[in-house]
């Protein structure tokens, strides 16, 4: 019971860790086995008493041998006989002894088994952790070398009579660190990867004394490098910073990552020790047995051939007692290990099955039968089947959110509208013109999404315009055309500071999608893939849209006109390729355009 109740408390320690692994959790499991070797050791001193009492009782019975052989001067077979039965009773209690330390010995390999399985998946969530910083570095270095190529070619072209060498010198400076930068996070990866998959502990420090540090040191030299043009064009400064920060985290996670693993293969050496032991000892058990049953087989003959004196039922039920209780023992030291072993690996498989998602929370572990381990199935099944239902009200939660917050999005954009001379349907429409050009123009399914719930925010700074400008009926003059194009700002200005994904993005488009291909447009004049995708795409969703319907001051232009129109600011207005896609996909958007088709009283 002592036996079922620790491996009970084993398990449950590695249904916490399959949660989350910390250090935490490795101390509670260490914790736990030092209290199982406790409760062993009681057991241990249990059973030796035990046998002691065995042996009392079988040497009651060689006195009586000796006692009866005596009275027939048999000297010389009482001294044989009474050291065969000591033989034989000493070997039966080293026999009881080892079968005990087999039963120690498969707990203390369970044990070792789950603090092996808890270094690999710290490795693992090391690993992953690592692998997204040095994406994250290697996409900020491909940026920076990107800036620094276009603002090279740009002033190149601006200054063509009268080029810097020295300031065009450093964009090529910037350019070649960003490279070396890029290289060497890679380089990096590999190292970390190498580390990953090695099971030798002489390998890792070698990669960590060698490699690592050389390429670490390289890295921090065009780091310093590097961070001597942060100044030079302050549009360099957030790529610069960000690779600076997720390298310092890499190195952090690096210390962490090489201790854990170091740690795991110095556990799998125990692990492969206890296992080595435990056959050493298996192998040793089935000898002495092979010993116990000559010495038993050699006092049974000696007394049968040479004390016809001495009851032979009684001589024949005190050995036959013995083979049998020894036979008892290791049937049932057998089956007690065997009734450990097969449901505590049942249950873990089942979990493991779980954590990979090849079995569902949903789905329930199978109770055999109704002992301490049906009770830990039963208390398993209960807790999957909560969390199952948490998951569910979680997520019902989670649409509900995002529901509303799509609801407040559209209504905001909306209110937007209705302070200028829009409809309420006309944000409905870019939503969908925008998604459209979004698919077709390559973005996931996720980002054609998120833009067309953001998209609805294009014009929310004007809830900020003035009446008399946003509702005059005249042409604007200069003073109020400045006013009214402050709302692409005062929109951004308005969505910035989230931290959600959609009011991120709305915040992109509301200033971005009056920019121009051309470097002509508002508020800060950027030109071609300077614009964010979103403000392209929202700019041709947007003028198509307020070209084509209906207002109570006009009349919808034609279809014609529209893509006449196009055609001539394509390149100008309009990304090119934005524009290639409307005319593609033309039905698909005048299908949007009938289906919210705006309706005047």
């Amino acid at each position: 019971m002592a036996l079922i109740i620790s491996a009970f408390a084993v398990t449950m320690t590695y249904l916490s860790s399959t949660i989350k692994y910390d250090q935490e959790t490795l101390k509670h499991i260490l914790d736990l086995e030092k209290q199982n070797q406790d409760v062993l050791t009681i057991i241990r001193k249990i059973n030796y008493l035990e046998n002691k009492i065995i042996i009392s009782k079988n040497l009651t019975e060689i006195e009586m041998l000796e006692n009866k052989l005596i009275d027939k001067d048999s000297v010389s077979l009482i001294h044989k006989e009474g050291e065969e039965l000591l033989s034989y009773n000493k070997k039966l209690d080293e026999v009881s002894d080892d079968l005990l330390n087999l039963i120690i010995s498969e707990q203390d390999v369970f044990s070792k088994k789950y603090v092996v399985l808890f270094y690999k998946e710290e490795l693992k969530s090391y690993i992953k952790r690592v692998d997204k910083s040095i994406r994250t570095i290697i996409n900020e270095t491909e940026g920076l070398y990107g800036k620094a190529a276009l603002f090279s070619k740009r002033y190149t072209r601006k200054n063509k009579e009268n080029i810097d060498l020295d300031f065009l010198y450093k964009f090529g400076r910037v350019m070649s660190i960003s490279k070396d930068l890029d290289s060497s996070a890679n380089i990096f990866f590999g190292l970390i990867s190498n580390i990953y998959s090695t099971n030798d502990i002489n390998v890792i420090r070698s990669i960590k004394l060698n490699s690592l540090a050389q390429i670490t040191s390289l890295f921090e030299n065009s780091l310093i490098k590097v961070f001597e043009y942060k100044d030079f064009d302050k549009r360099f400064e957030d790529n610069i910073y960000n690779i600076n920060k997720e390298f310092y985290r890499i190195k952090d996670l690096l210390t962490l990552f090489i201790s854990a693993k170091e740690q795991m293969l110095r556990e799998e050496e125990k692990l492969s020790s206890l296992l080595m032991e435990r056959s050493t000892t298996n192998t040793e058990l089935v000898e002495k047995i092979k010993n116990l049953n000559q010495i038993s087989e050699k006092i049974e003959e000696n007394i049968l051939s040479h004390s016809d004196f001495i009851s032979k039922t009684t001589t024949s039920v005190i050995i036959v007692v013995g083979v049998i209780s020894l036979f008892l023992i290791f049937l049932a030291a057998s089956t007690l290990i065997y009734r450990i072993n097969f449901p505590l690996d049942f249950i873990i498989n089942y979990i493991e099955k779980i954590r990979n998602n090849k079995k569902g929370l949903s789905s329930k572990l199978p109770i055999v039968i109704d002992d301490e381990f049906g009770k830990l199935s039963k208390s398993f099944n209960s807790m999957t089947n909560t969390i199952s239902k948490n998951i569910k009200e979680i997520q019902n939660l989670n649409k509900e959110i995002e529901d509303t917050q799509k609801e407040v999005i559209l209504t905001m954009g909306a209110i937007g509208e209705t302070r200028s001379k829009e409809t309420g349907n006309h944000v409905k429409r870019v939503a969908e013109y925008s998604k459209i050009l979004a698919i077709k123009y390559g973005l996931d399914e996720n980002e054609a999404n998120l833009l067309k719930e953001a998209s609805p925010m294009h014009d929310i700074g004007k809830v900020g315009i003035p009446d008399r400008v946003l509702k005059k009926p005249a042409k604007l003059n200069d003073e109020e055309w400045e006013i009214m194009k402050g709302h692409a700002q005062l929109g951004y200005e308005m969505l910035k500071h989230s931290n959600r994904k959609i009011l991120k993005a709305a915040a992109i488009v509301a200033k971005e999608h009056h920019e121009k291909w051309d470097g002509s447009g508002y508020p800060n004049g950027l030109i071609g893939e300077e614009i964010h995708i979103y403000g392209r795409i929202t700019a041709v969703a947007d003028v198509f849209d307020a070209l084509g319907s209906d207002r109570c001051y006009k009349k919808a232009w034609p279809l014609e006109e529209i893509l006449d129109l196009f055609k001539k600011e394509r390149g100008k207005h309009f990304d090119p390729k934005l524009v290639d896609l409307l005319f593609e996909n033309i039905d698909e958007v005048v299908y949007i355009r009938d289906k919210y088709k705006d309706i005047f009283d």
